[in-house]
């Protein structure tokens, strides 16, 4: 970028003392801002490889403050020295700049997914290609980060275009308000309000800005996952760039002798950030201020003069990575993805994935991007052949909206068609299986049996596994058909024996009481039991509730006609203690027994990952699992809290989780875990643990 801002107020009357060195027929280049833009991808690259620094998702505040910056200040240059903005020009330096690079990377990460994915996960990598595809990935991923059944599954290699989604989002409104604010600012002008360019352009950012800040405040505390994604949350960043880009002529009348600090004080902001701001804080908004003001700060300081005294940010090597940043952040993810299939992370992984992604970077810079950028395509001679040319780029354009409605058609027709089958098979597998009577026997070393009954292997390769690598992630068998989402009212059902001599049995909690229903299903008819159901998001047994969850509505119901049994369990990391206590004792008082199923361990990403590893071979899942230490690293509150309620037992199974020192991911052939966020049971190793879990009852509900 060539940073040669004409001054807003040209053609005003006067005159006005210039800066030393001001940029009046210079073509000063930014070096500190590709040092910037430097800094941005190697801490965003440095977080994804080593989680070092905590705060190195922050590097995306740096480059839309950048790009904010950039984009308005050419669009406003082109205005003052032509007098009109041309969509199409601007259009096409963007595709110009940055789909082929996008496309090329998307298509090798497509091939790469199929190569090395499972199916099921390959399908759904396809689908984010094409949401990546027509700058909707920030949405798509927003949906699935708030999708409660798709959270703690293995990472996208496309997730990181959510923030070229964005940009490329905030380019196509952009240019539109620019020219209806200049023909507002231009009826002032003519009735003599010389300011009104400028002054007007600037107030009206300014609204924007703090309009989407409010926004992102808000979301923020209330969906965070929505906030983090949402365009919307996110255009105060790249407005506040383009605030620098409006108050050119006003910064280049800064004294020079403070541009430097000024500078360093906003790097100091950026940096410090780094280490300041983690996953436990509010962002976007507040904190991501401080990198955003930072950044800001540094694009302000030199506007209009030569950059001096910035050595950090304009050496060579800073330029360089700057220059190359847009493709080493578009290669380094996938990258780490895909070579997640291959080999556990360590330090020969994190060679391999930065060297690899270096590599891609130089080659693709170099031999494929570059080229294009600056090549005629899409701009021709415009002085031979104008007709044909225009034509062409008619055509493409057409092209293009044809295979954008084609892509967001193929997107729907996939979704829909799997969500109709999902919710056809979630409403009657788990009824199906509490109308059963009786379990059928299954093999003393199949499942959970394998870790109590002697000679049982963990993993004996001449069985297949189950369920399979391909379906495990979404073996659930309608563990959830009755479950209340977030922001939803309570959703309560009943399943099994309904005669008048039925045992009365309920079960509360959240997802990991949820994943137990099939345990428990198999077994209803036979045990004459009546189980009524109260489980979803944020539905920990506990008052005050942890989310939104109607918790006094499944009070009222436990009080109002007391259950012979009430059963509940839940991730550990939400519980209180104190909470469960104070639910949990005006119902034993009121003489309902209660048992407390005691959470499954944590789950490491790499024992999952280990799973799918094409390196892993079918003989070596039994391999696979987390380290004891790791997965009871956080105590348990369900088991503090029944301690302190009388009438209340615990239900332990631990050890069929894990050994004394490893809990594996594979047991008696079973899958163990879907997921890695909390650690949700497949639906067929839950039914493994039935027997356990029905003895446990009968014990409690004998006769003392």
């Amino acid at each position: 970028m060539v940073a040669t801002d004409q001054s807003l107020t040209a053609g005003r009357g006067g005159t006005k003392q210039q800066p030393a060195r001001h940029n009046q027929g210079h073509g000063w280049r930014r070096h500190d801002l590709q040092g910037m833009r430097a800094l941005a991808v190697l801490v965003a690259v440095l977080y994804h490889v080593f989680d070092w620094p905590r705060g190195g998702f922050v590097g995306v505040e740096i480059f839309f403050v950048l790009s904010g910056f950039f984009i308005t200040r050419l669009l406003i240059r082109e205005r003052t020295t032509t007098g009109k903005l041309s969509f199409q020009n601007f259009y096409i330096r963007r595709v110009k700049r940055i789909l082929p690079t996008a496309l090329l990377v998307s298509v090798v990460t497509v091939i790469g997914s199929e190569l090395l994915f499972t199916a099921i996960r390959a399908k759904a990598t396809l689908v984010d290609a094409l949401y990546a595809a027509v700058f909707a990935a920030n949405y798509h991923f927003e949906a699935i980060g708030t999708d409660y059944f798709e959270v703690g599954q293995p990472p996208s290699p496309f997730q990181h275009y959510w923030s070229l989604s964005v940009e490329e989002q905030f380019y196509f409104v952009w240019p539109a308000l620019l020219v209806l604010i200049f023909a507002l600012t231009r009826a002032l002008r003519r009735n003599g309000h010389s300011w009104a360019r400028q002054a007007g352009l600037f107030c009206a950012m300014s609204l924007v800005v703090i309009a989407s800040f409010a926004w992102a405040v808000y979301f923020t505390k209330h969906d965070p996952t929505s906030a983090y994604f949402s365009t919307f949350s996110r255009i105060w960043e790249l407005g506040t760039g383009a605030l620098v880009a409006i108050a050119g002529p006003w910064l280049a009348r800064l004294p020079e002798s403070i541009r430097p600090a000024l500078a360093y004080l906003g790097l100091g902001a950026v940096v410090a950030s780094l280490f300041m701001i983690d996953a436990t804080v509010p962002f976007p908004a507040p904190w991501g201020v401080v990198p955003v003001l930072g950044t800001a700060l540094v694009v302000a300081a030199f506007q209009g003069v030569e950059v001096r005294g910035m050595y950090p940010l304009t050496n060579p090597v800073a330029r360089y990575i700057g220059d190359t940043s847009y493709t080493l952040y578009l290669w380094h993810w996938p990258v780490i993805v895909l070579l997640m299939t291959l080999m556990p992370r360590g330090v020969l992984f994190d060679v391999i994935a930065l060297v690899t992604a270096a590599v891609l970077t130089v080659v693709t810079y170099h031999l494929f991007e570059n080229p294009i950028r600056n090549s005629d395509w899409l701009t021709g001679d415009g002085s031979s052949k104008p007709s044909r040319f225009a034509l062409t780029r008619t055509g493409l354009a057409v092209v293009g909206v044809v295979a954008v409605v084609a892509v967001v058609g193929s997107i729907f027709a996939i979704q829909y068609a799997e969500k109709t089958a999902r919710t056809s098979q979630a409403d009657q597998q788990l009824v199906v299986a509490s109308e059963a009577p009786k379990p059928q026997a299954v093999d003393p070393c199949f499942g959970a049996a394998a870790m109590v009954t002697e000679g049982c292997a963990l993993r004996n390769s001449a069985v297949p596994l189950r369920p399979t690598v391909d379906e495990f992630a979404n073996d659930t068998q309608g563990a959830y058909a009755c479950f209340r989402l977030e922001h939803q009212p309570l959703k309560s059902c009943v399943y099994g024996y309904s005669g008048d001599d039925a045992t009365r049995i309920a079960i509360v909690g959240d997802s990991h009481a949820g994943m137990l229903l099939p345990a428990l299903s198999q077994y209803l008819m036979a045990n004459k039991w009546e189980l009524t159901t109260y489980v979803g998001w944020g539905c920990e047994w506990q008052i005050p509730a942890v989310g939104d969850c109607p918790i006094d509505d499944i009070q009222s119901s436990l009080l109002k006609r007391p259950y012979d049994l009430v059963i509940t369990t839940s991730a550990r990391k939400f519980g209180s203690v104190a909470a469960m206590q104070s639910a949990w004792e005006p119902v034993a008082a009121a003489g309902s027994r209660i048992a407390v199923i005691g959470d499954n361990p944590e789950v490491s990403e790499e024992s999952i990952a280990c799973l799918t590893r094409v390196t892993t071979g079918d003989d070596r899942t039994g391999d696979c699992g987390t380290p004891a230490a790791l997965a009871f690293a956080k105590s348990d509150p369900l088991l503090k809290a029944a301690a302190l309620v009388p009438n209340t037992t615990v239900i332990d199974l631990t050890k069929y989780y894990c050994t004394s020192d490893r809990c594996p991911t594979v047991i008696g052939d079973v899958i163990v875990y879907r997921d890695t966020v909390g650690g949700h049971l497949t639906a067929t190793y839950a039914k493994t643990l039935g027997a356990a879990i029905v003895e446990a009852i009968n014990r409690i509900m004998a006769p003392h």
